[in-house]
């Protein structure tokens, strides 16, 4: 096991300083306080408050640098390697525990998420510690096993919404298994969230509201479409990057298919039901969900992937190690492929900061999009060029989620009809830069 964090926390580190993308920056000027009270941000993120309390505490302690940020989750990815290796143990001794440590560890979207600043990692921590306790339970009964698991589920329904879908998947797992001291557990756990219920259904208000007035923006954050499911499967195995030669994307996608469905059908189905109810539900119900509301993106359900690793590794544990190898190599080839494409890594916010004149005006599609700039401690002004009055003899535009808040570019026409010249473009990994000088 000691040899098994090791490896994760070495993995984990690289990359962890990178510069911040948006959704970590506005997390970051949150807990400063400088987008108004905790509290009311939580509600326009929607998620329940638990990460955002902890990242408060967290920075209070270390401060907002981006190793700082990210800390949390950090920690989180090693506690869930951790557990599902002890759960892999549990369920079928040493080798699957070690087998599923192993897969943990090296698992790219699994690392990935351990180094951003976002609840993501917690919540999946939280989850396995949950099913770890609970499978625990349904085999013997004691005090302490009884509360652990009570703690942990309290904890992750906490972290996140689609996290509740969990919770109802144990439920229906314990009716199922006639153990009703459990479900009364479950139902007390459920019960604490009666104190956030106002602010869920303000959320809830935030959410359709959001959907109703930016349809665009609201498939960006959860939309459904019939890509959704396969796709959360090609990410659960070779992480966040891709290929622009679909050819051979599609290539390599089939190629692991293949041989994760040749290992899966060794897998015991009868003997780990609680595995298919914490794969499969909380996917489906999430998916159901996203036809209403904007929520279901492959990330906020993480917290099943390690029920994925853990189906994966009992299948391996009948075969032979050329397997695991196999299945662990095709992981670090695409950790490594991660690793050396920028363009699949956080956005550069700050390196475009750091190389912006002092003396220029920055133009940006959205304002609400500048909080990177603003933590990176831009100092120039910012404008939105489709609604503010155009000054400077030079112009940085960053074409940031233009196709998003302005559709139809008013913004660069703008710049066009103002005596406005592209002299030169810059790219940052996940940025595009168009300088304009004034005619």
């Amino acid at each position: 096991m000691g040899y098994l964090l090791a490896l994760a926390l070495v993995l984990r580190l690289v990359l962890i300083n990178s510069s911040l993308w948006l959704d970590e920056s506005i997390q970051a000027m949150a807990l400063m306080g400088r987008l108004g009270p905790l509290m009311q941000y939580a509600l326009a993120d929607f998620q329940p408050p638990l990460y955002h309390l902890i990242g408060y505490l967290n920075t209070q302690l270390l401060g907002y640098g981006e190793v700082a940020l990210r800390l949390p989750s950090l920690i989180s990815g090693l506690l869930t390697v951790y557990f599902v290796t002890k759960l892999g143990t549990y369920l079928a001794g040493s080798k699957t525990g070690m087998i599923v440590g192993l897969l943990a560890t090296t698992n790219p979207l699994l690392i990935y998420y351990s180094q951003e600043g976002r609840t993501y990692a917690l919540t999946t921590f939280l989850v396995t510690a949950s099913f770890y306790y609970l499978i625990r339970l349904l085999d013997h009964q004691s005090r302490r096993l009884y509360l652990l698991y009570a703690l942990f589920t309290t904890l992750f329904i906490w972290t996140s919404y689609l996290s509740w879908f969990v919770l109802l998947a144990q439920g229906l797992l314990v009716i199922w298994k006639k153990r009703s001291d459990i479900l009364l557990l479950q139902v007390l756990s459920a019960l604490t969230l009666l104190a956030w219920l106002p602010s869920f259904l303000t959320s809830l208000g935030i959410g359709q509201s959001t959907r109703t007035h930016s349809p665009a923006w609201g498939s960006v954050v959860g939309g459904l479409n019939w890509k959704s499911l396969p796709l959360t499967w090609v990410k659960f195995v070779i992480g966040r990057i891709s290929f622009d030669d679909k050819l051979l994307y599609g290539g390599l996608v089939s190629f692991i298919g293949v041989i994760h469905l040749s290992i899966l059908r060794f897998f015991p189905i009868k003997k780990n039901a609680p595995l298919i109810f914490w794969l499969i539900l909380p996917i489906l119900l999430g998916i159901l969900t996203a036809s209403l509301l904007p929520v279901y993106q492959y990330f906020r359900v993480l917290f099943v992937l390690p029920a994925y690793l853990l189906i994966l590794a009992l299948g391996l544990s009948k075969l032979k190690y050329r397997y695991v190898i196999i299945v662990v190599a095709l992981q670090l080839l695409s950790l490594g492929y991660y690793w050396l494409n920028p363009r699949y890594q956080h956005e550069d916010w700050r390196s475009l900061v750091n190389e912006v004149p002092s003396d220029v005006v920055v133009a940006i599609p959205s304002r609400a999009q500048s909080t990177p700039l603003l933590y990176y401690n831009l100092p120039n002004k910012i404008i939105e060029p489709s609604r503010d009055e155009l000054s400077g003899e030079t112009i940085y535009y960053i074409r940031y989620a233009e196709d998003l808040f302005d559709v139809t570019q008013i913004g660069q026409a703008k710049l066009r009809q103002s005596g406005y010249t592209i002299v030169s473009q810059k790219t940052y990994p996940g940025l595009a830069l168009d300088i304009y000088q004034k005619d």
